[in-house]
Parts: structure tokens; sequence; C-alpha cells
């Protein structure tokens, strides 16, 4: 047994000298060497979950404040992807967390701001007997948030309403965004504290901008 194995290793060991001497195996390594990571994305491609994302909830109407003390609502909203974060000013004992997906949410709207108006960013407040305006304003200042970026507060039965359709609890910061379609249905939830949540977002909003997604 110990002489076969030792004779095969031998022939394995000629045929390998044997095709490093030739210029068509090097070839076709380099061949393949270059088109397996094309092969793994076109399969990837493949295993996208459907383009036609479910319904997971709606969004009703409703009109709040954001951080310029203007008003935002469905209307602006509809005909538009946006994406909603959770957070309060006083986060104690989750502002790490909190902060966390703060950043992430920056990162999200530096990764999207060829889509301009296509899309926007919203951040609620989940303690609107605290969070006026005014908090909210300083707070987006902190994170240098744009027109396409509003944080929004406003009377506060009113953002509770918003926050059961999304099944947010008061006072407790979310690590979850919420993906929400231009008939205000809700698409998609991901908890930017999970490896690869933020890459799963950027692809379900590219689908849902493709024409019949």
């Amino acid at each position: 047994m110990v002489v076969f194995q030792r004779a095969l290793g031998a022939r394995f060991q000629g045929l390998a000298a044997a095709l490093a001497g030739k210029p068509a195996f090097w070839l076709v390594f380099i061949v393949t060497m270059f088109t397996w990571p094309i092969w793994r994305s076109i399969r990837s491609e493949r295993d996208l979950p459907a383009r036609h994302r479910p319904v997971l909830g709606l969004v009703r109407d409703f009109t709040l404040r954001d951080q310029n003390g203007g008003e935002l609502g469905a209307e602006e909203l509809r005909g538009r992807l946006w994406v909603a974060s959770f957070t309060a000013v006083d986060c104690q004992p989750a502002c790490i967390e909190a902060e966390r997906v703060m950043t992430t949410m920056a990162e999200l709207r530096h990764r999207t701001r060829n889509l301009g108006d296509a899309l926007r960013l919203v951040t609620f407040t989940v303690a609107p007997d605290r969070d006026t305006a005014e908090r909210m304003s300083a707070l987006s200042v902190n994170h240098r948030a744009s027109h396409g970026w509003r944080f929004v507060s406003g009377p506060p039965d009113r953002v509770r309403g918003v926050l059961r359709d999304f099944q947010v609890a008061e006072d407790i910061p979310q690590p979850r965004v919420a993906l929400v379609d231009g008939d205000m249905r809700i698409r998609g939830y991901y908890d930017l504290d999970t490896d690869g949540a933020l890459d799963a977002l950027l692809r379900d909003l590219s689908l849902l901008l493709t024409p019949g997604g």
C-alpha cells in the first residue's frame, strides 16, 4: 500500500511538472482565475431575491416637523423611495448603538448621493415628548444632514402613530431601519448592527428603482 501511494504521488508530481512546462496550461490557468470571479458574480445575481419585494406594512399619511421647522409628510415622500430610522436625542443606555446607526445612515446617504430626489432618508424621534424640532436640528447638525436627510419630530400623538406603523417601541432607539416605497409600503427591514445589512439595503434599493420593481 505504501509503495502504491508513493508511486501515485510520483506520477502526480511528474504530471504537474510536465504541465508546468506547457504554455497552454498557464493560459488555461490564467483564464480560469480571471473568469471565476465573473462567474461567481453572475451566479450571485441569479441568487438574488425576486425583484418584487414583499409588502410588510403600510405607513399612514402624516405631517410632522423636520429639523428646520418645516413640514415633512406623506405628500412629499410619495413617489420616492425612503429609508426610515428611529433614534432619540437622549439615548441612554443605547447611545453607542444609536450613534453607530446614524453613522451608517450617513454612509448610506453618501453612497446614494447620485440618486438625488429619488431617495429620502427620514430619522424619526422615538421620544416625541422630549425631542422638539430644535433638538432634532442639533442632532442633524452633528451628522451633517443635508436636505435629503430629514430629522423628524412633532405632536407626540402623531409621532406615536407613525412609530406604530413601523412596530417601533417608544423611547427605544432602533438598530433596525425600514425601506419604504413611493406608495408608502414598507418593503424591508434591515438591522444595521448586522454584517451585510447595508449592502442588502442598497441591493433592494436598486431592485425597487428598476422598472417593475
